[in-house]
């Protein structure tokens, strides 16, 4: 009887160590598919070049070695922006090990229990003076980890985590304090729905003869899925709860606006965007700032609402805020959003002209954007409302477009008939009384070289005089009122006319229109009634 026990027992281990074996294999071939859609969608960033790529599969662990380069080609517009030394980052390579334990219970050998399809560690190859440079700051931890369950239906969970460090530099005043990362992503089969969730608790950087630069608290959350319309619906917000910087130098800048807009947009604009000067020692913190966009489906159209707000931003210790934006795009035909974001996304900008290549823009948006318009979309600016040190600027409105058909964009006149906008604001006087003296300024103001310098008291005070004037004139037409130190005003266009404060306005062309009718029928031109 014991005999028989013991060999029914051995029998039976030996078929759950078969079936264990064979489970591994199966889910190690799983895996391998899995692992080679997600190297199907490095290769095709635009970021990278795979310059090498190997899988080894075992029975129970397999290996995988990617190597990247960098894209000559996509960074070559934008060498001008980084600095010598960082110029040779772009030649630099990235090579990556996944160490992948697949089966039923694929950490079962460092007494892990958690089931699941397989388990990736992923190692970086590094140089050793890149090691060395990094022991500096992460003393013997490793300065990043990356760990990607597999699940059994498919789908996984990505953990990359950054540790934390103190770091600093007695003789230079350098200081660097490192609160740490650690980012989870949840995707689903196919890698077309997933949630992601970072979090950065502090950064501190202090440089003594500098100044500072630090924020804490930011956070990152989306959760994003494919509509039926094949349109990305879903949602994310950014928040961080503080952000301070100290500058104690003057700061030359000239910020390259042109190329920031093509690195993010691909679209390419002009020079003249680009603005230069110098930031003077300065101070500045932002606090509780948050952003949130949604977009949702109703049909075969796309709804989009943005929010962006804050509690306060202090700048040379004058305060602002707190502040709130809130704007919706609403029905846009999510055909046509996808089929104009493929042709632009199609549009090759490597050693194009930028003339060129803003006119394939316009080609583009012209062709394929018709659709959108067709389809009666609006914006609607929800929300906005600043505190200002003199007081509080408001803005509602919304700006729709009906009856749209094609070839409208080219005769303007039709198409702006066929726009129907209403807003609302009201801004304080003092405020822009600031925005006219700094145009003023900006107007009047010669070469620092010049012998003979204007006086900024005159100007300013030409300035104000001009501005009072002008808006003195429109409160007795009714097109604004003034209360409190506050300018108010509301304007409404419609069927091509457009009345501020109930009160119709004479456009050029509508002028020109009557003055044509009159000269035909001999008669004086009348003026639109108010």
């Amino acid at each position: 009887m014991k005999a028989r026990m013991w060999q029914g027992a051995v029998v039976g281990g030996v078929l759950v160590a078969i079936s264990y074996g064979g489970a591994s294999y199966w889910m190690g071939l799983k895996a391998e598919q899995t692992l080679a859609e997600q190297h199907k969608i490095i290769a095709g960033l635009p970021l990278f070049v795979v310059k090498s790529h190997s899988y080894q599969r075992g029975w129970f662990s397999s290996t995988e070695t990617t190597e990247l380069a960098l894209n000559p080609n996509f960074f070559r517009p934008y060498q001008s922006l980084l600095p010598d030394g960082a110029k040779a980052l772009l030649d630099g390579r990235i090579q990556y090990v996944n160490r992948i334990q697949h089966g039923p219970l694929p950490e079962i050998g460092s007494f892990g229990f958690i089931p699941a399809r397989a388990v990736v560690q992923t190692d970086f190859t590094m140089s050793d003076d890149t090691k060395k440079t990094l022991t500096r700051f992460f003393g013997d931890k490793a300065p990043i980890t990356v760990t990607n369950r597999l699940n059994f239906i498919g789908g996984g969970d990505l953990t990359v985590s950054v540790p934390k460090f103190d770091y600093e530099e007695t003789l230079s005043g350098v200081k660097i304090n490192w609160q740490g990362l650690l980012t989870r992503v949840h995707y689903a089969a196919g890698y077309k729905q997933y949630s992601v969730d970072a979090r950065f608790p502090g950064l501190m950087v202090e440089a003594a003869t500098k100044g500072r630069f630090g924020f804490t608290n930011l956070a990152y959350q989306s959760d994003s899925r494919p509509g039926e319309t094949g349109v990305t619906v879903g949602n994310s917000e950014l928040s961080v709860a503080k952000v301070q910087l100290e500058s104690k130098e003057n700061l030359p800048y000239k910020i390259r606006l042109n190329e920031l807009v093509s690195l993010l947009t691909r679209i390419r604009v002009g020079e003249f965007i680009n603005p230069a000067g110098e930031i003077k020692p300065s101070q500045a913190a932002l606090s509780d700032l948050k952003y949130q966009i949604v977009t949702s489906e109703q049909g075969e159209f796309i709804d989009t609402r943005g929010k962006f707000q804050f509690e306060r931003f202090e700048i040379n210790h004058t305060s602002y805020g707190p502040m709130k934006l809130d704007v919706s795009a609403n029905h846009l035909h999510a055909a046509s959003v996808l089929k104009l974001d493929r042709a632009l996304s199609a549009i090759k900008i490597e050693g194009v002209e930028p003339a060129a290549l803003r006119q394939q823009y316009l080609d583009t948006i012209t062709l394929e954007g018709g659709p959108i318009l067709a389809n009666n979309p609006r914006l609607i600016v929800n929300t906005f409302s600043l505190k200002l040190p003199e007081g509080e600027m408001s803005l509602t409105g919304n700006l729709a477009l009906n009856g749209y058909v094609d070839g409208d964009l080219k005769t303007p006149l039709v198409f702006m008939k066929k726009l129907e906008a209403d807003a609302k604001l009201t801004l304080p006087h003092a405020t822009l009384q600031s925005l006219v003296i700094a145009q003023a300024r900006n107007l009047f103001t010669v070469d620092a070289s010049a012998e003979n310098q204007p006086s900024l008291a005159e100007i300013d005070d030409l300035a104000k005089n001009l501005l009072a004037t002008q808006l003195d004139t429109w409160a007795e037409q009714g097109y604004l009122s003034l209360t409190n130190g506050q300018i108010n005003t509301a304007a409404v266009w419609k069927k091509g006319e457009l009345s501020i404060n109930q009160h119709l306005v004479a456009l050029p062309w509508q002028e020109e229109m009557a003055g044509t009718k009159a000269e035909a029928g001999n008669a004086a031109p009348v003026p639109l009634k108010q």
